[in-house]
């Protein structure tokens, strides 16, 4: 009885507590968008470069509640309530709903994998926060009822049936033969932030560089996988500008529908994001990427890869008695990458420039800098419409395949590995660009944003697996009569219902020559979703 009233007089007590603002945003939430949106148009100050997210607390991303802008009414943090020190809030719960017809079509969409048939997703949890500590849970319950899928044989005979076909990599055809449910830890994470800097450990998707819709080093097409981290809270000041930054160390899993007799199932991942927006010249921003994953071995992973990083960036150097050619058992991902926003004309422009393979000195990237390259080219243009609306232009290109220096020297692809044959991967999908290994994209996007939402369309020529497809072409006397290319067209809709976020979405897709065998097939991509919006204390 005594234990029954110290809980009633303790919920009373938070009932009769102050609200506090307590939401942050994960990376593929609407509002970045929006944000990113605001910030071209001039509607927003002091937003940083976006290209190191997520952003981790509100202090990332000011108030708008001064700034007129589309979603005035709508927008804000969610409001909890603290008990002394000790605050805490509901994270807004969403239900997502996925469709498709003929095949597997999706994309950024975290630890979901869209297969044939229905897809669910429900994400819920709740947040603490005690002065410098914050404690977050957003689980994920997922359930795919994986309907059976067309399969190109797999002429590997270690993989499964189900496994990718071209190549030894932890990127499968289909999740295998049966319906399954599955939890995820979501956007989950702990951390503790002082003086402008946090470190943490979670399982929260990261997305690094300027891109929207393929950046080449991280992105949310997969599951959040388990990391640390230190990073910067936020746009740093260091006096001659602004800078951002982030270091994770972390672990890689593998899926069920790889290869169960490889060496270790386990890959150690490292990498550092830093991002300078120099204060004379304004809207610029330069960053760099490096990262690195490999085998966990028996003994555990050696101090040195903690900070393989700062390893340098000739491969000559890695030349020994015992390596003559310096082949390294890590496979390294670097790219480079500017954003330039010129809000009093509202244009955006950004790209990314990557490499898979250390040069062998400084002579040989002069000679050859496109070998192992992928980039990202891309822009963005927004026009004020009144009465209170934003029309939202964008143009996105993405390259994958490999270049033509596989002629005369060893070019694996893109995400691949000969020694880390799971590629890079977590739980089966690509963590990078998701159009995956040899893949090449070109997107158009028209989107609208006004006081009841946003709608939008999109279109999207897409190259599957063509370092794959030239090797097959040579292997089948094929000719140029069978490439892999995908045509996308899909359109959104988020409509602000109250205290909810109602979103739908189609893509449709034609498919030519599906696994180059000819195939040339339709699917249809039905979406929906609902987010509520707690908004403890408000009217």
């Amino acid at each position: 009885m005594a234990g029954c009233s110290r809980a009633i007089l303790c919920l009373w007590a938070v009932t009769l507590a102050s609200p506090v603002a307590a939401q942050t945003l994960t990376v593929g939430d609407p509002i970045e968008e929006y944000l990113r949106v605001l910030q071209i148009a001039d509607r927003i100050d002091s937003l940083g470069s976006f290209t190191v997210r997520p952003w981790v607390s509100e202090r990332a991303w000011p108030s708008l509640v001064d700034r007129p802008h589309p979603w005035a009414e709508h927008f804000g943090p969610d409001v909890g309530y603290t008990l002394g020190d000790l605050g805490f809030s509901l994270v807004d719960p969403r239900a997502r709903l996925f469709a498709n017809s003929r095949f597997p079509v999706g994309r950024n969409d975290g630890a979901v994998w869209q297969g044939r048939g229905l897809t669910t997703s429900v994400e819920l949890g709740g947040m603490l926060q005690w002065r410098i500590l914050t404690i977050e849970a957003r689980p994920n319950i997922l359930f795919n009822q994986n309907a059976d899928v067309d399969l190109a044989p797999v002429p590997d005979p270690v993989q499964t049936p189900y496994g990718y076909p071209w190549r030894r990599m932890d990127w499968p055809q289909q999740f295998g033969p049966d319906a399954y449910w599955s939890l995820d830890p979501g956007q989950s994470e702990v951390r503790v932030q002082s003086y402008g800097a946090t470190l943490g450990f979670g399982t929260k998707n990261l997305w690094w560089g300027p891109a929207r819709r393929n950046p080449l080093i991280i992105s949310n097409n997969a599951a959040g996988f388990p990391h640390a981290f230190v990073a910067t809270d936020g746009p740093l000041g260091i006096g001659i500008g602004g800078l951002e930054g982030r270091w994770i160390w972390g672990r890689l899993q593998q899926s069920d529908w790889f290869d169960s007799s490889v060496g270790s199932e386990r890959r150690f991942i490292t990498g550092l994001v830093a991002t300078y927006s120099p204060r004379w010249i304004e809207g610029l921003s330069l960053g760099a990427t490096r990262l690195f994953y490999t085998l966990v071995r028996d003994d555990g992973v050696p101090l040195g890869d903690y900070f393989a990083v700062f390893q340098g960036v000739r491969k000559k150097t890695l030349v020994s008695p015992g390596n003559p050619t310096g082949d390294d058992e890590h496979d390294q991902l670097v790219s480079i990458f500017g954003r330039w926003v010129l809000p009093t004309s509202g244009f955006d422009v950004y790209w990314e420039w990557a490499r898979n393979d250390h040069a062998w000195e400084l002579r040989d990237f002069l000679l050859e800098p496109e070998h192992s390259q992928a980039y990202t080219l891309g822009l963005q243009k927004t026009f004020d419409l009144p009465p209170e609306r934003i029309l939202s232009f964008g143009f996105e290109l993405t390259h994958l395949e490999r270049s033509s220096t596989f002629q005369v020297r060893s070019n694996g692809s893109y995400y691949a590995h000969y020694i880390v044959t799971q590629g890079y991967t977590q739980r089966g999908q690509i963590i990078g660009a998701g159009i995956g290994p040899g893949g090449n994209a070109q997107s158009l996007s028209l989107d609208l944003y006004a006081p009841w939402g946003r709608a939008g369309t999109w279109v999207e020529r897409q190259v599957h697996d063509n370092d794959a497809y030239y090797e097959w072409a040579a292997a089948n006397n094929a000719g140029f009569c069978c490439h892999d290319v995908s045509f996308h067209w899909g359109t959104h809709v988020l409509w602000f219902r109250g205290n909810w976020d109602l979103g739908a979405g189609m893509i449709v897709t034609r498919e030519y020559n599906r696994w180059f065998y000819g195939l040339d097939l339709w699917n249809l991509n039905l979406s929906a979703s609902a987010r509520w919006h707690p908004r403890f204390g408000r009217d």
